[in-house]
């Protein structure tokens, strides 16, 4: 089930390339940038595609990082409650 979610969500991240992609091709005009030391015509195809996948690493990496923090808290979480049990037990067998 795991597996099949993963495709799924991959198949519709693709999707989503593919339509930036699509739309980028009908969009073929040059659009000049200033940048503070620069300057340069980029397309506004790749403009776009760039802006996709740069918005969806930062979304990633946001994600990970909640992930990796969801992660070690479930971890201490799980350590604490065994040192509970371990307690509850240690304290019925004295009685």
């Amino acid at each position: 089930m795991k597996f099949l979610k993963s495709i799924l969500y991959f198949m519709a991240i693709l999707s989503l390339a593919m339509f930036l992609v699509t739309l980028g091709s009908v969009n073929g005009q040059q659009i000049h940038i200033n940048f503070l030391i620069a300057q340069d015509d980029f397309s506004l195809a790749a403009l776009l595609i760039g802006a996709f996948f740069s918005g969806f690493l930062v979304a990633l990496c946001a994600l990970g990082f909640s992930y990796i923090a969801a992660r070690f808290k479930l971890r201490r979480l799980q350590n604490h409650i065994s040192r509970l049990s371990a307690q509850i037990s240690a304290s019925s067998v004295k009685e």
